[in-house]
């Protein structure tokens, strides 16, 4: 990802800018029912392989402000809501997924998971400016 970038800055105009963002696997997904503000029922973590996938991303964004490549203008993180049917389309959703688990940690019973479903799941931002 430092090759991106370096090569992302030698294209920018001086001062250009830069928005990096990425899912967060720091924080785990949660899942909500009825709505995107419903109650958190359940939540689900990220794959190992992810995790460490977004360390090394982390550590590129650290190495070119380190290097004086760009300045921080602006990061944090936002919240993207995916609705979903049911459980099921949920649970098949989660069988395909390459970043997140493929299991809820449920915290509700089973006969309370009924319904439509949202998973919220955080992305971090940064806001790079060339230097």
């Amino acid at each position: 990802m430092v090759d991106a970038l370096e090569e992302a800055r030698r294209v920018l105009v001086d001062r250009g800018v830069l928005v990096d963002a990425r899912p967060d696997s720091r924080v785990t997904a949660r899942v909500r029912k009825g709505s995107a503000r419903g109650a958190i029922i359940g939540t689900i973590g990220s794959q190992r392989p992810t995790v460490t996938d977004d360390r090394m991303s982390d550590r590129a964004v650290a190495d070119v402000l380190g290097r004086g490549l760009f300045r921080s203008r602006r990061r944090g993180r936002l919240w993207h809501a995916i609705p979903f049917e049911d459980r099921r389309e949920l649970q098949d959703y989660l069988d395909d997924h390459l970043r997140f688990s493929r299991r809820v940690r449920w915290r509700v019973p089973r006969s309370r998971r009924g319904g439509p479903l949202f998973v919220e799941r955080a992305v971090r931002f940064e806001v790079l400016e060339r230097r």
